[in-house]
This record gives C-alpha cells, sequence and structure tokens, in this order.
C-alpha cells in the first residue's frame, strides 16, 4: 500500500509537468521543440543525479551483451506517447485524446502482467481482475467525459486506433526500464538511458528540421515563468519511479495508479484554474468517477 501512495504520488506530478511542458509549447511555438527542452533537462538532472548517487552510469560491455535489445527501447516508447498525443488532440478533442491513450495502457498492461512479456512478473488475468478493469474504465470515462469538447467529425478510427497505440506502447516504457534498472542497479540510470536516447532522437529531428530550429532561438527569451522548467525535472524522476515501482506491484496496477493520481490532480486544476489552466466546474458525476477508479485499484490490489 506504501507503494501505492507513492505510484499515485507520481500521477499526481503527471497533469504539473503537462501544463509546465504546455506552456513551454506556448512560448517556443513548436511542440517539437517543447519536447527536446523538456527531455534535455530531465536527461541533465537525471545525470547529475547518477553522478552524486552511483559515481558512475554503470554501462559497460558487460550490459550490452546481456541485455536484450528491446531493454534499450523505454525511451522511445515515452517518446512515441508523447508524440502521439499531440498528434491526435486536433482530430480528437481533449475527451478522447484523453480516454484513447488510457485504454491502450490499461490494456496493455493487464496483458503484460498476464503473460509475462518484457520478462516482468507474472499477474494471471482472474475474473476480478477483468470485472475492477471494467469499474476503473467506468470511472476514467466518468471523470474524463466533461472536461473536454466532443468532436463532430467523422471516420476517427484511425486516430482512436493511433491513440491506443500510443498509451499501449507506453505502457511497454515501464518493464523495459525495471528490467535496465535490475541490471543496471540503479533506477535512476535506467531513467537517466531512457531519457538520453530520447533527446537524441529529438536533436536529430530538430536539426532536420529548418522551422524547429528557428523556434530553438526563442527558448532563451526572457520572461519566462519559472515553473515552466520543471517539465523535465518531474518527467524523470516519474520514469525513474516507474523503473523502480514496476517489478513491485506490476504493470498493470501501476500504471492503473498513476491513472488515479493523474485524474485527481487534473481535477483540483480544472476546479482552481490552477498553473495558467482556465477554471472549470467539476461536477458530481467526476467525483463519483474517481471513486470507482480508486475502487477498482482496491479491488485489483486485493486480489
Amino acid at each position: 500500500m506504501i507503494y501505492l501512495l507513492l505510484i499515485f504520488l507520481l500521477g499526481i506530478m503527471t497533469p504539473i509537468q503537462t501544463a509546465a511542458n504546455s506552456r513551454l509549447r506556448h512560448y517556443v511555438t513548436s511542440p517539437i521543440v517543447a519536447s527536446l527542452v523538456s527531455f534535455s533537462i530531465g536527461t541533465i538532472y537525471l545525470a547529475i543525479v547518477v553522478a552524486m548517487q552511483e559515481g558512475s552510469f554503470g554501462i559497460g560491455a558487460e550490459t550490452f551483451r546481456e541485455l536484450p535489445w528491446w531493454a534499450w527501447l523505454g525511451g522511445v516508447c515515452g517518446l512515441y506517447g508523447l508524440t502521439v498525443n499531440i498528434i491526435i488532440f486536433p482530430k480528437l478533442g481533449s475527451v478522447q485524446t484523453a480516454l484513447m491513450p488510457m485504454l491502450g495502457q490499461m490494456t496493455m498492461g493487464m496483458l503484460i502482467d498476464h503473460f509475462g512479456w518484457l520478462r516482468s512478473t507474472t499477474y494471471p488475468l482472474t475474473f476480478i481482475r477483468i470485472a475492477a478493469l471494467a469499474i476503473i474504465l467506468a470511472g476514467v470515462c466518468m471523470v474524463v467525459i466533461k472536461k473536454g469538447e466532443q468532436s463532430g467529425k467523422k471516420n476517427l478510427l484511425p486516430w482512436q486506433l493511433i491513440g491506443i497505440s500510443g498509451g499501449a506502447v507506453f505502457a511497454m516504457q515501464p518493464p523495459m526500464n525495471s528490467l535496465l534498472s535490475a541490471k543496471l542497479s540503479s533506477a535512476v540510470s535506467a531513467a537517466f538511458v531512457s531519457f538520453l536516447s530520447a533527446t537524441v532522437i529529438l536533436y536529430a529531428i530538430v536539426l532536420l528540421r529548418r522551422s524547429d530550429r528557428i523556434h530553438l532561438s526563442q527558448i532563451f527569451a526572457s520572461n519566462r515563468p519559472w515553473w515552466v522548467w520543471l517539465g523535465g525535472i518531474i518527467g524523470g524522476t516519474f520514469v525513474t519511479g516507474f523503473a523502480f515501482f514496476a517489478s513491485k506491484v506490476g504493470i498493470g496496477l501501476l500504471l492503473i495508479t498513476s491513472i488515479c493520481g493523474l485524474l485527481t490532480c487534473s481535477l483540483i486544476i480544472d476546479k482552481y484554474g490552477l498553473l495558467g489552466a482556465t477554471r472549470k466546474t467539476v461536477g458530481t458525476v467526476q467525483y463519483i468517477g474517481l471513486l470507482f477508479v480508486i475502487a477498482g485499484i482496491i479491488a485489483l490490489r486485493m486480489n
């Protein structure tokens, strides 16, 4: 239960990271540049933490020989999930942009637990776990349904599938980083590798796109709120926590508990208009939905 509480707190950090990155995107215009800045800050932060705690990154030739090639792709999975959200938002609107990746995360998390994919600990998919997942999904829908606009566009299935794939691929990041963490004997080192790989990819994209190189110069303009630079640090802490807790509670419960924290913090931000967000009404249905999610998590934990 202590692990779940800490994971819940990690989930609470997610909307704060999103708000910081969104404000940063507002200043630099380009979402790619905003992501690059966030990942770069996170990489530097994690490098400093590793240097202070471990003294070295613990990555040698033996590490590459003993780990499967996919263990190094955690950063790519995180970057893919982030990119998918950017792509589908104009097509689906905020409601489905929140729901589709969550559906992908929860489904893939349960499958990883059931089959032990990516060398994760096996947690069989029982009837109680399936029922708990249905309750949680219903609760998520109740919380999110009033948070955004409905889209009147047709032929949305391809974009919905892309959104689900983004969440499913993101759900693969924790077991990858967990395996890397076990080999390096450090969750922080695993998170650093994850962030570094994503940062290198983003730098390559920016170098290839002239428009993004122009936006890159806007980073150092004055009058930026101090908290817009926290996205990368929060992200680094988030990925480190996931790498540590993945083997402790299982991927499905890890993702769902963090989603509960995410929804809780999102409702608070909406209700009080925090971090520059537009103040919105939070209704009874949303509170009931959050209780559904919590009830589902308790059912999973007791099973």
